[in-house]
């Protein structure tokens, strides 16, 4: 093939091509010729229209409100608790473990901590990693086998069988004030188990089942607002 023709091919595809893609964009900017584009246009028309329309719906609808109340409790649980983690967990490792009997390990400065209580952060700090480790292989494992026994059996059991799992944590953690003799093991251990049912997801698919498809967007933001409200 001599150079000349391979450019006259090369030109006329290209011409080719150009004229495809005015045809689309042209046809995109009809709404009278695609009834996808219309669609679209009527709805965001819509939602400018009536500002107010998505939290009257939502509010007033069966399901979204409550999903967001308790995704609400479930973070404040959880957010007043990440605090006083270390100080419990570090000083009860150092004693039950390690054989201390001093003064609670977080009120002696950084440097001036006795071994027991940096064995006992260490014990910490692996018990939490372990534990997210086997919390996310848990939730990883068994997604897929919770949305399809949610789409069989209905989103409530699994949202609260969620929801109590995730609270276990919060339990241990103050019976372990109550009790200087309980290890933290449980505390861990609970967390790490409450992976087996990732009720968000189970909670974002109940949304998805009663909220129309143009206020889902909105929907999801507000339940994800109401769980970091909390912390």
């Amino acid at each position: 093939m001599s150079p000349r023709s391979s450019q006259d091919n090369y030109e006329s595809s290209s011409a080719a091509a150009n004229g495809r893609r005015n045809n689309f964009i042209t046809h995109l900017s009809m709404d009278e010729d695609t009834d996808g584009v219309k669609l679209l246009h009527n709805s965001n028309s819509d939602c400018s229209e009536n500002p107010t329309s998505f939290l009257r719906y939502f509010l007033s609808s069966s399901g979204p409100p409550q999903i967001i109340t308790l995704c609400l409790l479930l973070a404040l649980a959880l957010g007043s608790t990440v605090g006083v983690v270390p100080a419990v967990v570090e000083d009860r490792y150092a004693r039950l473990n390690h054989g201390y009997a001093g003064e609670p390990c977080l009120q002696i400065k950084a440097g001036e901590r006795p071994h027991e209580c940096l064995l006992g952060n260490d014990d910490a700090q692996n018990s939490a990693a372990l534990t997210s480790f086997i919390s996310n292989t848990l939730t990883f494992s068994t997604s897929s086998l919770m949305g399809s026994i949610s789409d069989e059996r209905g989103r409530r059991g699994i949202i609260l069988l969620g929801i109590g799992l995730s609270l276990l944590g919060p339990t241990f953690l103050v019976l372990m004030q109550l009790d200087e003799s309980i290890s933290p093991f449980p505390f861990y251990a609970s967390h790490a188990f409450s992976g087996i049912v990732s009720w968000m997801a189970v909670a974002l698919s109940s949304l998805s089942d009663v909220i129309p498809s143009e206020w889902r967007a909105p929907a999801f933001g507000m339940v994800l607002a109401g769980f970091s409200l909390g912390f």
